[in-house]
């Protein structure tokens, strides 16, 4: 979504964009989009991105043809662009949203061959990222990320551009809404913290026993936390709904009295930055670059995080106190529509590529 709404922008502003998706054979879109859209053949297979095969497939020929000034990656399937561009007289940016990169190449990764099968995706991402002649982040956090994987010697290639997110979320319509129905949107994984959730609406229960936690996503865990919940006993206070589209969750937010995210580790933090658009009040971990867009006491709450009680506690006197929350929340809704706007992002995005051209 992030890259459609970039290519989006950037064409409203009069630049001649083509993107590179990639579709199972089966599978048929028809799309209305403002930019050329190219389609490579994807490959579904866990252990290793093969993408980086179908992509190149698609990319050498069309950058030979339309001798593009910029060629941007935003994931491993960038792992050749370097060659194309050179071949091409392009120049090459990787937008990097890992939470984590490796700090050694693929060969140093092979000291330990069990644990570089397992990540063999992040060293291919780890290459991408290290030949791109500009490197763009979301967060200073996810800045200090590629710093510490590529080295200082970075420093002057690794620049923050701040995203936009989908302008629906702030005509979210929203009235005071009290109550104990939470809200959790994002990836059912150990890193967004929802085992310390899980442990802490326990809690919230036994002083407010009409709390109901709603959570939407998909995800690797979402079967082991089926059953962690149902272990707890706490299925009748909390459901899973599975993916839902963006117009479903804004729904559910306009219903929902607060929003949590006890996140262990967060590159970026879309569905925070998406709840406050939204108005809704939230709840967060003192993680990774959630303190970049939330401040405390003021747009929302934080806490530190894998902090079972200080979540409970945290929730409890929200639900209290709704009307602080709200307080909070539309705080919240202020800040983020001056500084999450694709078209903001798309200006800068488009200095950055012009500052190239003239090296």
């Amino acid at each position: 979504m992030a890259v459609h709404q970039l290519a989006s922008a950037l064409s409203a502003q009069g630049q001649d964009v083509h993107v590179i998706y990639s579709k199972l054979q089966e599978e048929q879109f028809d799309i209305d989009v403002p930019y050329k859209i190219h389609w490579a053949h994807h490959h579904d297979i866990a252990t290793i991105n093969f993408n980086i095969f179908s992509y190149l497939s698609i990319l050498r020929p069309l950058a030979t043809r339309e001798k593009f000034d910029v060629i941007h990656g935003n994931a491993e399937e960038a792992y050749y662009v370097d060659s194309v561009a050179r071949k091409t007289g392009a120049n090459y940016v990787f937008t990097s949203h890992a939470p984590n990169i490796p700090q050694t190449a693929m060969l140093g990764g092979l000291i330990n061959p069990i644990r570089f099968l397992k990540s063999v995706n992040m060293y291919l991402l780890r290459k991408a990222i290290y030949s791109a002649q500009r490197i763009v982040t979301y967060s200073q956090f996810s800045r200090d990320i590629v710093l510490i994987s590529l080295g200082k010697n970075f420093t002057d290639r690794v620049e923050v551009v701040s995203p936009g997110i989908d302008p629906s979320w702030l005509e979210v319509k929203r009235t005071f809404v009290s109550g104990s129905n939470i809200l959790f949107w994002g990836r059912i994984e150990d890193e967004k913290g929802l085992p310390e959730l899980f442990t802490a609406i326990k809690q919230v229960c036994k002083k407010i026993p009409q709390v109901k936690l709603t959570l939407v996503g998909e995800g690797g865990q979402l079967q082991k936390y089926k059953r962690m919940v149902s272990e707890q006993g706490l299925s009748d206070r909390i459901e899973f709904t599975g993916w839902l589209g963006t117009q479903a969750i804004q729904q559910l937010v306009a219903k929902c009295s607060l929003g949590v995210f006890p996140s262990r580790i967060e590159s970026f933090g879309l569905s925070v930055v998406e709840a406050m658009a939204g108005g809704l009040p939230i709840i967060a971990t003192k993680a990774g670059a959630i303190p970049e867009n939330v401040e405390d006491g003021i747009t929302g709450t934080l806490i530190s995080k894998e902090n079972p009680n200080a979540l409970a506690n945290a929730l409890i006197d929200a639900i209290k106190d709704p009307a602080r929350q709200e307080t909070f929340a539309c705080k919240a809704k202020d800040v983020v529509r001056h500084k999450f706007s694709w078209d903001r992002a798309a200006n800068q995005m488009i200095k950055l590529y012009q500052g190239l051209r003239k090296q």
